[in-house]
C-alpha cells in the first residue's frame, strides 16, 4: 500500500484449503486420478500431482504461481515502503516496478492502489502442518470489503474440490467460479474449466464415463 496511507485491512477470515483424499461421491483412487488429470490439463502435460510442487509456472502467468514465486511476492509487498536487500525504498521499488505494474489494479472503493496486502491466516492446516498465523498475500475482492488469498498452484485442486465437489455438490461453472472469487485471488475461468472438464462425477453425468487416467482426458 502507498506509504503514509492509514489503511484498514478487511477482517474477514482468510484460510487455505485442506488437503482432500476422498469425498464428493469419490473414493481415494478416484480423487487421486482426478488430481493428476487436473494438473496435467492445467499445465499442458508438464506436471501431475506428484510433481506440481516442483513445477515452475511461466513468470508472465499472472495466476499460476509456485510457492517460491508467491514467497517472492510476499517479500516485495513486505518491504515495498521500507526497502530491503541493501536497497532503500526508492531503489527497491524501481527494481520491482514490473511486479507492481502487473498486479491487478483496484480502482473501485480503494483509490489509486493495487489492493495488494498481507494477512495472517486465522485457522487452517494443510497436509498435517499447522499454518495458523502464516503470512499470505491477498488482494481485495471486487466489492473492496474482503481479503481474498493468492494460492500456490499446488493448492488449486483442493480449493476447487472443496467448493465444487463438497460444498456445491458438483454444480456448474458459474456457481463454482462465483464462490472461488469470494475466497481466492487467482482462480480464473480457465482453471475452473480445467477442473470441471476433468471431474469424473460431472463427466459421468454428461455420459462421458468416469475418468481414471490422463488417457481419458482430451488435451
Amino acid at each position: 500500500q502507498p506509504e503514509g496511507e492509514n489503511v484498514i485491512l478487511p477482517t474477514n477470515e482468510v484460510y487455505l484449503p485442506e488437503y482432500f483424499t476422498a469425498g464428493g461421491g469419490m473414493i481415494e483412487s478416484m480423487v487421486a486420478a482426478y488430481r493428476d488429470n487436473f494438473y496435467l490439463r492445467l499445465t499442458k502435460n508438464q506436471a501431475d500431482a506428484s510433481t506440481i510442487d516442483e513445477w515452475a509456472p511461466p513468470p508472465n502467468n499472472a495466476n499460476l504461481k509456485s510457492a517460491a514465486q508467491l514467497a517472492e511476492w510476499i517479500h516485495i509487498a513486505t518491504h515495498w515502503n521500507t526497502g530491503a536487500d541493501g536497497l532503500d525504498a526508492g531503489a527497491f521499488r524501481a527494481k520491482h516496478k514490473t511486479w507492481y505494474s502487473r498486479m491487478k489494479p483496484v480502482t473501485y472503493n480503494l483509490g489509486r492502489r493495487t489492493g495488494i496486502h498481507l494477512r495472517q491466516l486465522d485457522v487452517g492446516g494443510y497436509e498435517g502442518r499447522d499454518v495458523k498465523g502464516m503470512t499470505v498475500l491477498c488482494r481485495y475482492n471486487k466489492a473492496g470489503n474482503k481479503s481474498i488469498v493468492y494460492l500456490e498452484v499446488g493448492r488449486l485442486f483442493d480449493a476447487l474440490f472443496q467448493i465444487h465437489a463438497l460444498e456445491l455438490n458438483h454444480r456448474g461453472r458459474d456457481a463454482t467460479k462465483n464462490l472461488a472469487d469470494e475466497r481466492y485471488a487467482n482462480i480464473p475461468d480457465g482453471t475452473v474449466r480445467a477442473f470441471l472438464e476433468t471431474c469424473p462425477i460431472c463427466n459421468a453425468r454428461r455420459g462421458g464415463g468416469l475418468q481414471v487416467s490422463i488417457t481419458d482426458v482430451p488435451i
